[in-house]
């Protein structure tokens, strides 16, 4: 269960901290910091997203959707350690970081058990998570602090990339570059749309749609996945 595996490894009043990070605009961090914060929440446990994006779209999803994640602003550095330091007693504290690369990302992404990079299936794309995370290890070192655990998310994934040639030439080059892919990837989904257009989580939206249901599944596996990287172990460990 997900929710037995992270209090299986919380020490108390430390939450799990998740910061998703892509300093390219478009990437879909949103939409994966509330399907995060979402998944947590459905299990049990006190959630709360972090909105340190300028463009405050997290906030504004926030603002349309009753529901069981808390919000908190952070435009700035100094917001983010508040906010980080007020949020201490919740389970789960997930940060949507700023698209652009700055200090507010670098802090996120040093507090962090695991930095999430959504990453569509291109080369440019690829390439800028890479840089984001070299840069990281850099200010990790300076800092004399271990780098995050990471992984890269393929987002917005159509069934049609499987087996072509981008995406082959996408996987080579993180593997060349000894970037961690999570094995599952995130689907382009009109339910996800939705969700983030004002809808609430997941959870919130009727199972009586099929797409929804599909939406879900997709969800816990990924999380599942995420949360596992952010321990230190496999997926089925997790499970289990």
């Amino acid at each position: 269960m997900l929710g037995a595996s992270l209090h299986a490894t919380q020490e108390a009043s430390v939450p799990s901290i998740f910061a998703v990070a892509n300093p390219k605009g478009g990437s879909g961090k949103t939409t994966v910091a509330i399907i995060l914060a979402g998944e947590f929440a459905k299990h049990g446990y006190s959630a709360a997203i972090v909105d340190a994006d300028p463009q405050g779209s997290s906030y504004q999803w926030h603002g349309l959707s009753p529901q069981g994640v808390d919000l908190v602003r952070a435009p700035d550095e100094a917001a983010l350690v508040q906010a980080v330091e007020r949020l201490a007693g919740y389970d789960v504290v997930v940060i949507d970081t700023p698209g652009y690369y700055g200090e507010v990302l670098i802090q996120s992404a040093l507090r962090a058990d695991l930095v999430v990079l959504p990453c569509k299936v291109h080369t440019f794309d690829a390439s800028q998570v890479v840089r984001t995370i070299r840069n990281l290890e850099q200010h990790a070192a300076t800092a004399q602090l271990p780098m995050s655990q990471h992984r890269v998310l393929f987002n917005e994934y159509d069934s049609l990339d499987r087996n072509t040639r981008p995406l082959r030439e996408v996987v080579a080059y993180l593997d060349s570059e000894h970037v961690p892919v999570c094995a599952t990837a995130l689907y382009r989904r009109v339910t996800f749309r939705t969700m983030t257009s004002g809808f609430g989580t997941l959870y919130q939206m009727s199972d009586k749609d099929e797409s929804v249901r599909k939406a879900r599944y997709n969800a816990d596996q990924v999380v599942r996945e995420l949360l596992a990287a952010s321990q230190g172990t496999t997926t089925d460990e997790t499970a289990a």
